[in-house]
Parts: structure tokens; C-alpha cells; sequence
């Protein structure tokens, strides 16, 4: 009881339904009145018995009687009282409530159309239980989309791929610049392929699976893949992509994990063929464009940014920078150094990684789109006409929020 978990846990409240807490109220206020009427009673006939009854000889009341006697006119009207209290009031309600669950199970329109399954109230105080919701809390990702991100357009650049078509795979002029080998263009599918943690794995038929911690990622080395840029194998600290015909190595140096603070996560991988360094990063619009490099121009990834936003897609800025080797010497030490600290470790580690993360190349923005469930605006529009209220959880970008909340009808126009 003395760990930080016992002293914080509470008194467990009694699970009540509206309903049984609004009788058992009920029931205590009309057992006091009704103590307060017996005791009323009770007195007055004490003292009727010991002024008038004595006058009245057919009572023929004894002059001494039991230490007990005052209690015997109370008890009295306490029986002839008992039935204030409706005894058959439980029995009824539940009555009531099991028939209301049986129809419940019985409803035709809750049936699911895919699995043909019928709804089951898995107990009576199901009906209470409803009427009591005034608010609920939901979150957004997998729970009113379908947690399938599709990667659907992208600005490399300042060039828009995929508005027209609304889709970047079918895009001419993206597969034009992946054909000719534009610079940019292979350098943004290349960080889209390795600046991750997704372990690929070849099946015997030698078809490529991925496995990634978060579907995003998931969804950019599938998108890579598509655009001829196929990340083949994770062997030890050797990163291995194919990109057309050729093989490309980078061996993996460190890889700077993503935080809730920094809002990125970055590689540092050497190129096994020309021996260069470079930093590759990925990370929301805030933590990636105000670290470009003095000269850049970056108002049309904002510009991106805010259209992909508007869609209620969710974005991810993409950068790169070569390092020199005396520069990623240095600050390895500074990196191991942090890596091994016992105190201030996420701290120290933060610094270190932000002395790196600057003077960066932005080259894109990747915009990925996660569906809404079926049925999830027509839901939520009817729960709000049933007066409750919504709150959605979500970590994207307010714009993207916004366009979301706009689609599933969680705010109107």
C-alpha cells in the first residue's frame, strides 16, 4: 500500500445504474419519513393511552403495566406503515428490464449486414447504462478510420505530384522524373525507403513483406516500393535498396529515435559505394522546415503542408544533408556519450540530437490519407442528436483535425 500505485488508488465507487441509485434514494428518504410518522404516532398514542384510555372502561387498560409496554403502540403503527415501502418495485423493474434487453436482441436493424450477427444485450441494466452516456471520448486513428494509411500525394521540390489524379502512383510526370533519375526526386524515395525501423522479410517465392511499428512508415517504404525504389534487406547495420535494376548499400552508422518532443526521427547511414555520410530525416512540418538551411526557400512546403491539411491528409516533411567525416566523428562520441548516461539520459540525448539536426535540405512532403470507417459520420451525427457529447482525440495538425471533424460530421460547417 505504500508504492506509488497504492497510495494513488481510491476507494472503488459502487457501480450503480441511474436508475437503482435514484430508488435506493427513494427508498432510504421514504423509510425516514415513515420512522418520523411511527415515532409521531407512537407518542401521540402513548399519550392517548395514559390520559383517555383510562376513562374508558370497556379498554380496561392495566394501571402497572410491562418495562415495555411505551414500544408496543410504536411497533403497531410500524406494521400497519411497513407498506410505505414497495417491496414488488425490484421485482417489476427487472421484469421491465429484461424484456426491454430481449428487445434489443430482437431489433432488425441492428443486425450486422457482413457477419449477420444480431446485437445481445449481455445484461438487464443495458437500457439504464444507455440513457446515462453524456459523454464520449474517442480517438481517431483506428478507431474512426481504418488504420490503413495510403500514400496518395507528395510535393518534391515545389512540385505538386498527384492533385490531378489524386493519386501519386498514376501521376505521368512523378514516373517521368523517377525514369529520368531526377536528384531530388531519388533522394526523397531513398529517405521514404531506409529512415525507419521497418525490418523487411523475403518469402520463399521472394515476394517482400514489411514489418513496420507504426502504419505510416508502413505506408511510405509500400509507396517507395511502388515507385521502383524496394527496400530488399535489413542485414545487421546494412541497409540494402534496389532502385530499377541496380543495388544500392547504405550501412546504418546510428539511428535517432523518434520522440513526442522532437516530433522526427533521423538515420545516419554511410554510402558503401562513394564512403559519404549523410543524415536522413523525417518528421512533422514544425520540426523539420525551421531547421532548413539559411538559403532554402520553404514556402511551398508550407504551402503543401496546408493544402494536405485542407484535405485531411496527414503530412510528413522529408530532409537530407551530407556530413562531413570529422563533423560525424565528433558528434558520434558526444551521441555515445548520451547513449550511455545514467542521469538525464532523454534529455542529453535531445541536445545532442538537435546539434546535428540543422542546416537541412528540405526535399518534400509526403501526404498520406487514413479512410474513415463506413458509417462513422451518419453515427456520430446521430449520437450528437441525442444530446451527447463528442471528444475526439488526435495528434494531427489542427487544419488536418479540423477537415476530419468537418467529415465525420463530429462539427458542421
Amino acid at each position: 500500500n505504500e508504492t506509488k500505485l497504492g497510495m494513488s488508488r481510491g476507494i472503488p465507487e459502487p457501480k450503480l445504474t441511474a436508475m437503482d441509485a435514484m430508488i435506493d434514494k427513494l427508498t432510504g428518504a421514504i423509510f425516514i419519513f415513515q420512522i418520523v410518522v411511527v415515532m409521531v404516532l407512537g407518542v401521540a398514542g402513548n399519550v392517548w393511552k395514559d390520559t383517555e384510555s383510562r376513562k374508558i372502561w370497556y379498554v380496561e387498560y392495566p394501571n402497572e403495566g410491562p418495562w415495555y409496554e411505551l414500544l408496543i403502540i410504536p411497533l403497531r403503527f410500524e406494521l400497519l406503515c411497513s407498506i410505505m415501502i414497495p417491496i414488488s418495485i425490484k421485482v417489476s423493474l427487472d421484469l421491465v428490464k429484461s424484456l426491454y434487453a430481449k428487445f434489443i436482441d430482437w431489433d432488425q436493424k441492428m443486425i450486422d449486414d457482413e457477419t449477420g450477427t444480431a446485437s445481445h444485450a449481455a445484461n438487464t441494466a443495458i437500457s439504464e447504462d444507455l440513457g446515462q452516456v453524456e459523454y464520449i471520448l474517442t480517438d481517431k486513428t483506428g478507431t474512426l478510420t481504418e488504420n490503413k494509411m495510403i500514400f496518395r500525394r507528395c510535393c518534391i521540390n515545389g512540385v505538386f505530384y498527384g492533385n490531378d489524379s489524386g493519386d501519386a502512383f498514376k501521376d505521368v510526370e512523378l514516373l517521368n522524373a523517377i525514369e529520368a533519375g531526377s536528384t531530388d526526386v531519388i533522394r526523397f524515395l531513398t529517405i521514404m525507403a531506409i529512415c525507419n525501423t521497418v525490418i523487411p522479410v523475403q518469402s520463399k517465392s521472394g515476394a517482400i513483406s514489411y514489418k513496420a511499428q507504426s502504419q505510416d512508415e508502413d505506408a511510405l517504404v509500400h509507396a517507395a516500393a511502388k515507385l521502383h525504389m524496394v527496400f530488399v534487406n535489413r542485414n545487421s547495420n546494412i541497409l540494402e535498396i534496389k532502385f530499377n535494376s541496380s543495388s544500392i548499400q547504405y550501412e546504418l552508422l546510428e539511428t535517432l529515435e523518434f520522440t513526442s518532443d522532437r516530433k522526427r526521427m533521423s538515420v545516419v547511414v554511410k554510402d558503401c559505394r562513394s564512403g559519404k555520410i549523410f543524415l536522413l530525416s523525417k518528421g512533422a512540418d514544425e520540426a523539420i522546415l525551421p531547421y532548413a538551411f539559411a538559403g532554402q526557400q520553404t514556402r511551398a512546403f508550407v504551402e503543401a503542408v496546408d493544402q494536405y491539411a485542407q484535405m485531411g491528409l496527414r503530412t510528413l516533411c522529408l530532409a537530407w544533408r551530407e556530413l562531413m567525416p570529422d563533423e560525424y566523428r565528433e558528434w558520434s562520441l558526444s551521441f555515445k556519450e548520451a547513449n550511455s548516461s545514467l542521469e538525464d539520459r532523454e534529455w542529453k540525448l535531445a541536445e545532442v540530437c538537435q546539434r546535428i539536426e540543422r542546416d537541412l535540405e528540405v526535399l518534400g512532403v509526403t501526404a498520406i490519407e487514413d479512410r474513415l470507417q463506413d458509417g462513422v459520420p451518419e453515427t456520430i451525427e446521430t449520437l450528437r442528436k441525442a444530446g451527447i457529447n463528442f471528444w475526439m482525440l488526435t495528434g494531427d495538425k489542427q487544419n488536418t483535425a479540423i477537415q476530419i471533424a468537418l467529415l465525420c460530421n463530429f462539427i458542421s460547417p
